[in-house]
């Protein structure tokens, strides 16, 4: 096997374990956690060579949870367009609501597309 095909077979393994972690996650903490409506309070700015990347910020969000207002203690990804004060929905840890989750469908979506095109290119 040529190093090309090494390489590529690589990629398909690291991706496909990043969409095996990323969907063993969502799985874990689905059932342990609970949707709420937020609003964005402060915002990250990312660098500009990130922005061109990512094309999104970081946020902390305030929502309430059973009558009582919380700020989460981590950050979570909004749109580029995103301001103080947007209205964002957040998913939040059943037992202690201050902890945010970010499940991404995509991740694990895009992970596998690529392990499975990485795998099609040794292939053929």
């Amino acid at each position: 096997m040529d190093n090309e095909k090494i390489f590529l077979c690589v990629i398909a393994a690291l991706a496909l374990a990043f969409a095996i972690f990323n969907g063993i996650c969502m799985a874990y903490m689905y059932n342990r956690s609970a949707c709420t409506k937020g609003t964005v309070v402060t915002l990250m700015s990312p660098s500009p060579e990130r922005v061109r990347r990512c094309n999104s910020k970081w946020a902390q969000v305030s929502y309430k949870v059973d009558g009582r207002t919380y700020t989460s203690r981590n950050r979570v990804q909004v749109p580029m367009w995103a301001q103080v004060g947007t209205p964002v929905t957040v998913r939040y840890d059943i037992k202690q609501p201050e902890n945010l989750y970010h499940f991404s469908v995509l991740k694990i979506l895009a992970g596998t597309i690529i392990a499975l095109v990485c795998i099609a290119i040794v292939i053929f």
